[in-house]
């Protein structure tokens, strides 16, 4: 019979229940909350909330309706339906005891209680009464739970006043116990439009304990998975030089493949500051662009401003563009109003716009890259150069008889406001031959690099410099592997690294962006222990390595994995960064690592480099991770390098309760006898909410000046944040 279309209203008027609670909160919960992996008791009675089915709402599908009584007076007459009434459309499934259908009218009465569910709800309501020719009917007394979800609430009164809309009145919602929340949302009106996928509350109201902590007078929400403009969520923090800090977000869906979001905040001792995001995304092309804007800052007596612009495009098949810009108004600004110690550590913002193809063996890429030094130490002379433009081609081209033939290559021009600036092309041409065989592997190279220069204010040196050198070089290494007695595989990797490349002279090249590298197991095995194409390092040495890992039965994972290194030195290497005494070695440091593994829960690492001609660890590292099987979670971590860094990290996060936890950060330099940052605070985590509260005290410029800030979040789950949430304390 024709009822089969108001039990499918009758689904969708509950699925825009639904919508008035989850997708009110979808925008603002933007900002995830951190779990703390503790296992946490559902809020609903076992079995009250139904999995998520799939929906089956085709109207050919059959009516089944099974009851102990049926009474048919007549041809048009009421038909009525008693005792255990079970009625069966798809997904649709209705309980009551007693139903009536007037086919004259077309009308559906169910004079008492019933039980509703479907794919997305379950329903109960105390009478219903619905006409399937006008599509308008009313539901009283509704309570209803969301399938799959923790969702639930009840509605005095539900009006379908045509196939499209509804009417709501006595609304609440809440992820908390039904009977006994400690958080619900309400609104005494709603209405929705299931045409357009609106729906609108008026007089909506968050309540915490009891107690109102959000009202709007009228508030609009999709009742789809569709954006929906509007304001999000407030955000809200403290600092000890900042005072209060609240934004208030708002979301504007401009179209399906672009938004933008408005943040107006408001920063006590600095003034009224807006920030703005624009998205876009096209099959071709996305990228986003950033703007704060801080006028006549009441600190700094200027005003303060950050820009940002990423942009992707696909140009062609196999080539496409990118665009990375930042630039602030000055130095000072993450120092001023960054909310952690690496963006106020920040030294530079880097700006590049690069163009790429690529092929099956070759790769081109131009870029352009320019920088905005933030770090007031560094001087105009020592800034970074920026590169306008560089461009690279690299290959690698596979040849007969395992032969093949690689290229690295880049033409740049460097410029800067003061020094030597011009123009550099480096080509390193390669040819190699790779044998792989089972237990070993060996691969000979021989390349040519050659580097040109036109420079300008070169202080009376030659102004076309150049350098041409042969690189030779032999890597190969042995596979030994053996079943222990548990059934695991334990390996043995013997590896040795030749390299040969004659001494030229360098000391008339400039320096455009060339460092040491942080010598590492990996440089074993590197041709050059410098980065950039102003040195090549000059080599007559053989590097051995031994690494051995204990592999899982199971899955193949690494439970242990060791490796340990060392150069020697055949002669002595005389390429350096600057002029001056070459240091004379034999052998260089000795390098270890381990990493154990037992679990997905545990992690430990360990690192050493030991001078054995001086007796002095030049580089030390130890990080351990552990996570238990409740919220208990420990990172620890350690560096040391010689006269530069020695500084520990630990983090920790303890449950007092099942639902309460202390977590704390202490971040401390022994080279500066000072704690870099120190945090402390609380996370609460019921069934339903959350809240957490932390204390952060960091250094924020050189002069060891710090910070102490404040972060509380209160966390409604379905629902979103409320507060400003404190950075994720533990990496995954």
């Amino acid at each position: 019979m024709g009822s089969s279309t108001g039990y499918t209203l009758c689904g969708l008027v509950l699925s825009g229940l639904m919508a008035c609670g989850f997708e009110a909160g979808t925008a603002a919960a933007q900002q995830p909350a951190a779990s703390s992996e503790a296992p946490v008791e559902a809020c609903q009675p076992p079995g009250s909330i139904p999995e998520r089915g799939l929906l089956d709402r085709s109207l050919n599908l059959p009516m089944d309706i099974q009851a102990l009584t049926m009474q048919a007076p007549g041809r048009d007459q009421p038909i009525r339906f008693a005792d255990d009434v079970l009625l069966i459309h798809g997904d649709q499934r209705l309980n009551t005891d007693e139903l009536i259908y007037d086919p004259e009218t077309g009308e559906v009465v169910l004079p008492g209680w019933l039980n509703y569910s479907d794919a997305l709800v379950r329903m109960q309501a105390s009478s219903a009464r619905y006409n399937t020719r006008s599509s308008t009917g009313e539901f009283l007394d509704v309570r209803y739970f969301i399938a799959g979800a923790q969702g639930a609430g009840h509605a005095g009164e539900v009006l379908m006043i045509d196939q499209s809309n509804a009417r709501v009145r006595q609304f609440d919602f809440t992820t908390c116990d039904i009977n006994d929340p400690d958080w619900q949302l309400k609104s005494g009106d709603v209405q929705l439009d299931f045409e357009a996928g609106v729906g609108t509350a008026r007089h909506a109201r968050l309540e915490f304990k009891g107690v109102p902590i959000l009202y709007s007078p009228w508030l609009s929400f999709p009742l789809n998975d569709q954006r929906k403009s509007g304001f999000l969520y407030p955000q809200i923090g403290s600092s000890s030089d900042n005072g209060i800090d609240l934004a208030v977000p708002y979301y504007w869906n401009i179209a399906t493949n672009q938004d933008a979001t408005f943040t107006p905040r408001v920063i006590g001792e600095r003034g009224f500051m807006l920030g703005s995001e624009y998205r876009l995304l096209t099959r071709r092309h996305g990228g986003s662009v950033h703007f704060d804007y801080l006028p006549d800052d009441n600190e700094a007596d200027r005003d303060r401003w950050l820009g940002r612009i990423r942009y992707q495009a696909r140009l062609a098949p196999d080539w496409s563009a990118r665009l990375n810009f930042n630039r602030t108004s000055d130095q000072d600004y993450f120092l001023d109003l960054g909310d952690d110690l690496d963006s106020s550590s920040t030294p530079f913002l880097r700006s590049d716009l690069a163009i790429t193809g690529q092929g099956r063996h070759w790769l081109l890429q131009t870029t352009f890259d320019t920088f905005q030094v933030l770090d007031r130490s560094v001087p105009p002379s020592r800034d970074p150069y920026s590169r306008l433009p560089r461009v690279e081609l690299d290959g690698d081209w596979p040849l007969p008889a395992n032969l093949s033939l690689r290229l690295d290559s880049e033409a740049v021009y460097f410029d800067r406001s003061e020094g030597v600036t011009g123009a550099r092309v480096d080509l390193l041409p390669e040819l190699a031959m790779r044998l792989v065989r089972p237990g070993w592997f060996l691969e000979p190279a021989a390349g040519l690099r050659a580097t040109a220069y036109s420079l300008q204010d070169q202080s009376g040196d030659d102004d076309t410099p150049s350098r041409v050198q042969p690189i030779l070089s032999v890597d190969g290494g042995l596979v030994f592997e053996r079943e222990t007695q548990s059934g695991r595989l334990q390996t043995l990797e013997p590896r040795a690294f030749y390299l040969y490349v004659p001494g030229e002279k360098q000391d008339d090249i400039p320096l455009f962006d060339t460092r040491e590298l942080t010598f590492s197991f990996a440089q074993l095995f590197q041709t050059n222990r410098f980065s950039g194409a102003d040195r090549q390092t000059d080599a007559n040495q053989l590097a051995l390595a031994l690494t051995s890992r204990l592999l899982d039965d199971v899955d193949g994972r690494a439970i242990v994995d060791g490796s340990i290194g060392q150069i020697f030195f055949f002669d002595d290497p005389s390429v350096s960064l600057r002029p001056g005494p070459k240091e004379s070695r034999s052998v260089s440091a000795t390098v270890g690592e381990i990493n154990w593994r037992p679990d997905d829960r545990f992690l430990l690492t360990a690192g050493l480099q030991w001078d054995p001609e001086e007796s002095e660890t030049d580089v030390a590292a130890f990080g351990l991770r552990w996570q238990g099987n409740d919220a208990r979670q420990v990172q620890f971590g350690y560096r040391f390098r010689r006269d530069r860094v020695d500084q520990v990290d630990m983090r920790f996060r303890y449950p007092v309760t099942p639902k309460l936890n202390l977590i704390s950060r202490v971040d401390y330099s022994f080279e500066d006898d000072t704690a870099l940052e120190l945090l402390g605070g609380i996370e609460y985590e019921s069934c339903c909410w959350a809240i957490r509260a932390s204390v952060r005290r960091f250094i924020r410029d050189r002069e060891s000046e710090k910070r102490t800030a404040f972060f509380l979040e209160l966390h409604l789950k379905g629902l979103g944040s409320l507060g400003r949430r404190p950075y994720r304390l533990f990496s995954q």
